[in-house]
């Protein structure tokens, strides 16, 4: 097994990029821990926060741990909550907003060769 981990001891960077509110990230697997193809970061958004609206040319996939969230896609708003899972399509506009009352935390892997 090459990375055994706690979330907990991974440091919390602050999203910081436009359209980003109350949201931040850890990185769990990634490139520099061996991982040839996927990055798995683990996404908080504070209750009224949200991640930055946008797209890119590779899909991702999510699944939400704990909270309440809207998923807006495309032309879409979908609720969302604990034991959801997500598909973004390559080149969907999307965007997640914690629309509860308690910090929403949510699993999102994305492929390395997205990473900048």
């Amino acid at each position: 097994m090459s990375k055994i981990g706690n979330s907990s001891e991974v440091k919390s960077e602050k999203m910081e990029v436009d359209g980003a509110k109350g949201a931040s990230i850890k990185w769990l697997i990634t490139p520099k821990d061996g991982a040839p193809n996927f990055s798995m970061r683990l996404i908080i958004i504070e209750p009224n926060g949200q991640s930055p609206a946008h797209s890119h040319d590779f899909e991702h996939e999510m699944f939400i741990l704990e909270g309440e969230a809207t998923v807006v896609s495309d032309n879409s708003e979908t609720k969302v909550s604990e034991g959801s899972f997500i598909f973004i399509k390559p080149g969907e506009f999307h965007t997640v907003k914690n629309t509860g009352t308690k910090v929403c935390k949510f699993l999102c892997m994305i492929p390395n060769y997205s990473i900048k």
